[in-house]
């Protein structure tokens, strides 16, 4: 699998944020609802990029708790959403696009 630049500074962030990892059980809970959800997506032809399926891999490899895994997912998507479009408005005020 490729390696993202953004998902190895939350593997380095989450390593260093205390919080108790998921139990087998729970882990196994969530590796289901993940292929749920990728299964679910598919049926309406949205497929999840190579970087979203390497964030989910994270946060199952290092067994994140669902609460925490959400801020980071929330996040995670703000960054994808937001980070375009403020590159976009940068250019658009540095002249290099027409708003």
């Amino acid at each position: 699998m490729a390696t993202f630049p953004a998902i190895e500074a939350y593997r380095a962030e989450l390593r260093a944020t205390p919080y108790t990892p998921l139990d087998d059980a729970e882990l196994a809970r969530i590796r289901q609802r993940y292929a749920d959800a990728h299964h679910s997506s598919a049926i309406e032809d949205i497929h999840p990029s190579a970087e979203q399926l390497a964030f989910d891999a994270l946060m199952i490899e290092l067994r994140v708790p669902r609460d925490l895994a959400r801020r980071y997912s929330d996040r995670f998507s703000r960054e994808r959403i937001v980070g375009p479009a403020l590159a976009r408005q940068k250019a658009v005020e540095a002249g290099k696009l027409r708003a």
